[in-house]
């Protein structure tokens, strides 16, 4: 099986929008302080604290990237793969 590498700059540049979008969705962990607003599904790498400001976490955001990297991947390679069939 042989891999275009365009497929891998597309999935990965869809990752990195798709986790830059996700950084707009709130969401409220479990655990956590009630004040503060929590960004970014499914990791959460930016965080808002009233007293603080903002908070980013880059491995968390690399996550994302990568997570969604994968899934734009295996959407694209699998259209392509229907395309061909």
């Amino acid at each position: 099986m042989k891999v275009n590498w365009r497929i891998l700059v597309l999935a990965f540049v869809v990752g990195v929008c798709i986790s830059l979008v996700s950084g707009f969705v709130v969401e409220q962990p479990r655990t956590g302080i009630v004040e503060n607003k929590y960004y970014g599904f499914p990791f959460v790498w930016r965080s808002t604290d009233p007293f603080v400001g903002e908070s980013y976490y880059y491995l968390e955001f690399f996550a994302d990237c990568v997570i969604w990297a994968i899934v734009a991947f295996v959407i694209v390679w699998l259209t392509t793969l229907m395309r061909k069939g």
